[in-house]
């Protein structure tokens, strides 16, 4: 099963400020294209997630952990 890895959450949680799913979503584009850190794809995966989320007025977690199991919640929907 697919998975976003905390490693990778935790890190974009620390960088946003303002904890809303906007905001999220800019500190993902900021990610894309780098040589280090996060791959492309998982950007562009966690993106469409987010966005996904913004647009069912889900709110933005509260804490990385549920971060984490909202996005792989979401990332669990999409594939069945």
């Amino acid at each position: 099963m697919a998975n976003i890895p905390m490693d990778d959450i935790l890190p974009l949680w620390n960088e946003t400020k303002q904890h809303k799913w906007s905001a999220f979503q800019k500190t993902l584009e900021q990610h894309r294209g780098k040589a280090e850190g996060i791959e492309d794809y998982l950007v562009d995966l966690m993106l469409v997630l987010t966005r996904r989320e913004e647009q069912s007025n889900s709110p933005f977690p509260n804490s990385p952990q549920q971060l984490y199991e909202v996005l792989n919640r979401r990332l669990e929907q999409e594939l069945r």
